[in-house]
């Protein structure tokens, strides 16, 4: 009985939070951020309240949650980044977290950092409430807001898999609104899901812009006969522009993106005229700084920091993502008022080429690697099909020589027995040309690199 209440419960929150999803994007920009700076003065009182790095580091700066009314005012706290949350996850956790009523996400995202974040039932199903503001976008490509058919393409395990997972756990989706949804695998062979696709025939397809590009891309290369969805959305990486043209103009179908990651389920959206990312300003504080912090003006470009507004597990607030974006100079033609930034430059990861002739999504890889005890960051660079080199950054928790085996044998039984495998521990990995750290780095596939 208590289980059925709870899903009644969650239903009702997540219907209630939808039924204003496409209507706020129009909202005048003022009541956007009188929302949002509501939103900012509970997170931080909540974090004051029941975190110890906030109180810690508040106290430190003589701070105090009134202190902090606005999302402008979040630049009074410290930058926060991926290390600090990856070494020490509970310093960022709420007292009142209950795991039997949470999740707990393990995320490397492309930097290879291993992190744990948590989030609260209130958090994830205002996510999904969100998510009506995709399908409104979708909606004119589609011809219909519910019950059309979506193809998903994740690795098994991922994110997206455990979020709806949780969902179908903790809540109830009437069959008139939800979708028909299946699913292909980015570890499966290029030709396997080419026919899963064909047979499902999805109006949607959804998943890695690298993964998908490629997939499009060998298809056109040995003229299958492909399925063409009616609108393709990806998220994770970016999709390589050639892979991009292809299926937009070579092959008619509209691409469109979204901007997320594990520590904030809903960062940004593309809307129907696809010429920048809205930032989704009710959800997230979100400041674009240059290198010495500053805040850059529109049509400036500089590193986003995020701080998650409606998550009271792991709290992240002030948040260096990574990510290099730029602000748009111009407000987007489809009159919503929310910003944009026209283009994300992180999350680049190549695919590899497996022995057999597979070719699979890095983060299918990087999985068994991060699950090694004592391992907090990786990076995998293949010479070969045969000949592959892991950087790992680890703890000092464990020893070194067990880690080691443990990488070797995540590596084999993640590409293949029969390969050589250099297992490297360092301080750090090496970042590339634009300050960026690549997870996986591939000498074997030719055509535009996904990224």
């Amino acid at each position: 009985m208590a289980a059925r209440l709870e899903k009644l419960y969650w239903s009702a929150f997540t219907a209630w939070r939808a039924g204003g999803e496409s209507r706020l994007p129009y909202r005048s920009f003022e009541r956007i951020v009188a929302l949002q700076s509501r939103r900012v003065r509970a997170i931080v009182a909540h974090a004051y309240e029941t975190v110890p790095y906030y109180r810690e580091v508040m106290d430190h700066a003589r701070i105090r949650p009134a202190d902090i009314r606005t999302a402008d005012d979040l630049a009074r706290l410290p930058v926060l980044t991926g290390d600090q949350v990856a070494r020490d996850p509970d310093h960022f956790l709420s007292s009142r977290f209950r795991p039997d009523s949470g999740l707990e996400l393990h995320s490397s995202g492309t930097s290879g950092r291993f992190r744990l974040i948590r989030y609260d039932a209130a958090a994830l199903f205002t996510a999904l409430a969100h998510g009506h503001r995709q399908r409104v976008v979708l909606a004119p490509f589609v011809g219909r807001t519910f019950g059309y058919r979506e193809m998903v393409a994740f690795r098994p395990g991922s994110i997206s898999f455990k979020i709806r997972e949780f969902y179908q756990r903790h809540s109830w989706t009437p069959s008139s609104m939800d979708l028909e949804r299946s699913v292909l695998s980015p570890t499966d062979t290029f030709d396997e899901n080419v026919a899963r696709m064909n047979r499902a025939q999805p109006d949607v397809l959804f998943g890695y812009g690298s993964y998908l590009g490629a997939l499009f891309r060998y298809a056109s290369e040995r003229h299958l006969e492909t399925h063409r969805p009616r609108a393709v959305l990806y998220g994770g990486d970016r999709m390589a522009d050639a892979d991009r043209a292809l299926l937009e103009t070579g092959l008619g179908v509209p691409v469109l993106s979204s901007y997320q990651a594990a520590e904030a389920l809903r960062i940004a959206f593309q809307c129907e005229r696809r010429q920048g990312f809205h930032l989704d300003l009710d959800l997230m504080g979100i400041r674009i700084v240059d290198e010495t912090g500053a805040g850059v003006k529109p049509g400036g470009t500089g590193e986003i920091l995020i701080s998650n507004l409606t998550n009271r597990a792991t709290v992240l607030l002030n948040y260096k993502q990574g990510d290099v974006v730029t602000l748009s100079e111009h407000a987007c033609p489809c009159g919503r008022t929310l910003p944009t930034i026209e283009r994300i430059e992180g999350r680049s990861d190549d695919l590899l080429l497996l022995a057999d002739g597979r070719v699979v999504h890095a983060l299918a890889i990087q999985a068994p690697l991060h699950r090694v005890p004592g391992v907090i960051q990786v990076q995998i660079v293949q010479h070969t099909p045969h000949d592959f080199l892991v950087r790992a950054v680890c703890t000092g928790d464990h020893g070194w020589p067990a880690t080691r085996v443990g990488l070797d044998a995540a590596l084999r039984s993640a590409v293949g027995a029969d390969v050589s495998a250099a297992i490297e521990r360092v301080e750090r990995i090496p970042t590339g040309p634009g300050g960026k750290i690549k997870a996986a780095i591939s000498h074997c596939l030719p055509g535009p690199s996904p990224g």
